[in-house]
């Protein structure tokens, strides 16, 4: 997905000042419903179904995975969008790839640990429950955060000065 957000981010790159504006614009929105500041019913749908025989085997997980990621996608959504945008607006392929290497590892290793230590992470997660909210908040005050710098271009700025001090 990095490597085709960068891709498509070359061919729109005439268009680069509004796909950044208009992205940090979705990005701020998101934020804000995040926070619970606004509720936008449309981004609080969802459609669940049971299954009535347990899928098993290798297809049975596969099935599960999909269902499962469905089900993630309005809490990743707006952390992935970020990044996709951002990764859409770099002038190297590398740089999408990249990003989505290390998100997919910040997303993967937790889930990976887990499954390793399932009822550790029950127990775990059982007291870290209570603060799931300020967490929420967080995230929605740091997309805000983010929305703003790309409105502002002061992303760009940042992104040249830390190459700036990467490449001497």
């Amino acid at each position: 997905m990095g490597a085709s957000a960068t891709y498509l981010g070359q061919l729109l790159a005439r268009h680069q000042y509004w796909i950044m504006k208009a992205g940090g614009v979705l990005i701020i929105v998101l934020g804000i419903q995040f926070t619970g500041l606004i509720n936008l019913p449309f981004l609080q749908m969802e459609k669940r179904f049971e299954l009535g025989k347990k899928p098993i085997g290798y297809l049975g997980s596969f099935v599960v995975g999909l269902i499962f990621a469905a089900g993630w996608t309005p809490c990743i959504g707006p952390i992935l969008s970020a990044i996709l945008l951002y990764a859409s607006t770099s002038k190297n392929f590398t740089t999408g790839v990249f990003l989505l290497a290390v998100y997919s590892l910040g997303l993967g290793i937790p889930f990976l640990l887990a499954s390793l230590a399932f009822n550790s992470f029950l127990t775990a997660f059982g007291r870290i429950r209570q603060y799931l909210r300020v967490m929420t908040m967080v995230s929605g005050f740091f997309l805000i955060a983010i929305g703003i710098l790309f409105l502002t271009d002061t992303f760009r700025e940042i992104n040249a000065f830390f190459n700036l001090l990467a490449n001497p």
